[in-house]
């Protein structure tokens, strides 16, 4: 009986050994991990946003505004007010990153 008894705890003793039980495992806040991947690709738009209208000429600008998406950024043509805009755009979305704790971006 005490040798059954101690073969039956020690192989337990050894499974959460080898299983490593006794470790924490971390919590991961999935909800915020969504929400900040969800800011992130709104600031890639509005990055994209930015290196179009960078790139068009202020005339080309004025006739392709409606062919540019340009989703809650600007309702303007006028190439200075639309960086303007989306540069506001740019920071409340980085504001908004930062109040949720979002890891900093690796360049």
């Amino acid at each position: 009986m005490k040798k059954t008894l101690f073969l039956t705890l020690s192989s337990l003793a050894v499974a959460t050994f080898i299983t490593a039980c006794g470790q924490s495992i971390p919590y991961i806040n999935t909800d915020t991990t969504d929400e900040c991947a969800t800011v992130d690709k709104k600031l890639v738009k509005v990055d994209n946003f930015i290196i179009v209208v960078n790139e068009t000429s202020a005339f080309h600008l004025e006739e392709a505004a409606s062919a540019i998406p340009v989703p809650g950024i600007t309702v303007s043509n006028n190439k200075p007010r639309m960086l303007r805009d989306a540069d506001k755009r740019k920071s409340q979305l980085l504001a908004e990153r930062q109040s949720l704790g979002c890891e900093a971006v690796q360049k």
